[in-house]
């Protein structure tokens, strides 16, 4: 990497980085949905970066509808956001069910009494094996020879196209759905409707170990980048958010890793060593707090920590390096 293609990279950079932060003292929608008339429907509500959302739009006196698969974990969420929010509800379901989708849209809006201002998916699932790993490939070489070269197949290649189809259905095709379900409430009952989908870098940059994560969040960012020019003459906005690390649970239930159901006490897995470091990492707070801003500017982008917009500049400057920064996090140097 060369002096010259850095300074290059930072010139470029700069006004990037003047241009967002100058964007976040911009006229807000609150103007035209003022905070407590707010209707927002958050998917992936239970935990992590969702129950965060669910708090901050409680805490603005908003209604609002919480989705998840754990219904316990809504509960205790109601219980605990019931004295601030205008109104709070918790819907059961699975979004990578057609028929739930289809449940938990009527039911959103029933309980909206027909209306919905702000649609914010952030249920998704992350892969933490090298793809070779995963469908077991051997790189080794060898001397072996069957006549019908059976021994240059992978060992499991039917658990890797498990993996990307499982995790392709949670992170592109369930929002996918969702989009399609909730766009018509939010063109005809809002005066300002939003679409927010929590992506990830990793929708923008490859990194080792993450392969079929990476090619789920690209997909869903190409779609929701397409989605957004088409509705943005009804009036939909549509957002898409994309972290850096945060500091949540997501890792331990990844698409790749075993599962309880898949062992047993007798022989159990073995622990899997899961790549990458959550230094420096963002609070599930910090991140819902930039998802709602980003949210009430109707920004197309949100890229945070705002350091990351140097990682896309020099994506195009110095691909190289921003190679080699990628495979020095996820230990592949």
């Amino acid at each position: 990497m060369s002096t010259t293609a850095i300074a290059l990279g930072v010139a470029i950079a700069t006004p990037i980085l003047i241009k967002t932060l100058a964007g976040s003292k911009g006229p807000t929608r609150a103007k035209t949905i003022p905070h407590a008339d707010e209707r927002v429907v958050i998917i992936g509500a239970s935990s992590g970066i969702g129950s965060e959302l669910a708090r901050i739009y409680a805490g603005r006196h908003a209604h609002v509808v919480m989705v998840a698969r754990r219904m316990e974990l809504l509960q205790q969420l109601i219980h605990e956001l019931s004295s601030t929010a205008s109104s709070i509800h918790a819907i059961q379901g699975d979004v990578t069910l057609p028929e739930d989708v289809r449940r938990i849209t009527l039911e959103s809006l029933k309980a909206l009494n027909g209306k919905v201002d702000t649609l914010i998916i952030c249920a998704g699932i992350i892969s933490v094996l090298p793809f070779a790993e995963l469908a077991g490939i051997d790189s080794a070489k060898t001397t072996t020879s069957e006549s019908d070269y059976s021994h240059l197949l992978p060992t499991d290649s039917d658990k890797a196209l498990e993996a990307s189809i499982r995790i392709m259905n949670v992170n592109y095709h369930a929002p996918l759905n969702l989009a399609s379900h909730f766009l018509p409430a939010l063109t005809q009952t809002s005066a300002a409707g939003n679409i927010i989908v929590v992506s990830s870098m990793a929708g923008k940059i490859g990194a080792p170990t993450r392969s079929i994560y990476s090619a789920s969040k690209h997909a869903a960012q190409g779609f929701f980048d397409a989605l957004g020019m088409e509705v943005e003459r009804t009036g939909v906005h549509v957002g898409i958010v994309s972290p850096g690390t945060v500091a949540t649970d997501l890792r331990q239930s990844a698409v790749d890793l075993p599962t309880a159901e898949a062992t047993s006490s007798t022989s159990p897995a073995a622990p899997v060593k899961v790549a990458g470091t959550k230094k420096g990492a963002m609070t599930a707070k910090a991140c819902a707090e930039g998802i709602v801003r980003g949210s009430d500017l109707r920004q197309h982008e949100v890229i945070m920590p705002w350091f990351y917009h140097v990682s896309l500049v020099l994506q195009i400057v110095s691909p190289s390096l921003v190679r080699w920064l990628a495979k020095k996090k996820y230990g592949y140097l």
